[in-house]
């Protein structure tokens, strides 16, 4: 197993879990919530929520740092989700405490530890898997978009 990533995943869950009790306790008409590059976003049944790290980390009673983290692996889990379950075609998936639970169409379930996707994170880490890396590879993407 690698460890390199074990902080980050941890963090990961830290801000997942902030996310849970932020919604369920301040968010009326809450829909969903998720992040796209370095912005995370609430989306409720009127209107869409969105904010960058530092906002997200003020809110959610985060540090700076677990936030940054946080985006690092939700794009990997959401990027290269198939490098732990293969061919098949996820519905969903979340974080349930320490576990990524990944639900399939078919209402069956594939869970994946903490180590599973430290893994993953060291298979694919020629992406650059820092906060860095994500801000400028976003960067490249709204560049390409606006020519």
């Amino acid at each position: 197993m690698s460890n390199k990533y074990e902080s980050m995943v941890g963090d990961y869950c830290v801000v997942v879990n902030a996310i849970e009790c932020y919604v369920a306790a301040k968010v009326t008409d809450f829909e969903y919530w998720d992040a796209e590059g370095s912005k995370f976003f609430i989306d409720t049944e009127s209107d869409t929520y969105m904010y960058d790290y530092v906002e997200a980390a003020i809110i959610l009673g985060v540090s700076d740092e677990q936030m940054q983290h946080f985006f690092v692996v939700h794009c990997c889990l959401g990027d290269y989700l198939d490098g732990l379950i293969g061919e098949k075609d996820p519905e969903a998936w979340d974080m349930k405490g320490q576990q990524l639970v990944v639900t399939y169409t078919d209402n069956s379930e594939d869970v994946f530890q903490i180590a599973d996707i430290c893994e993953l994170m060291s298979k694919t880490e020629a992406v650059g898997w820092t906060f860095a890396d994500l801000v400028k590879a976003e960067k490249v993407l709204q560049q390409q978009a606006n020519s």
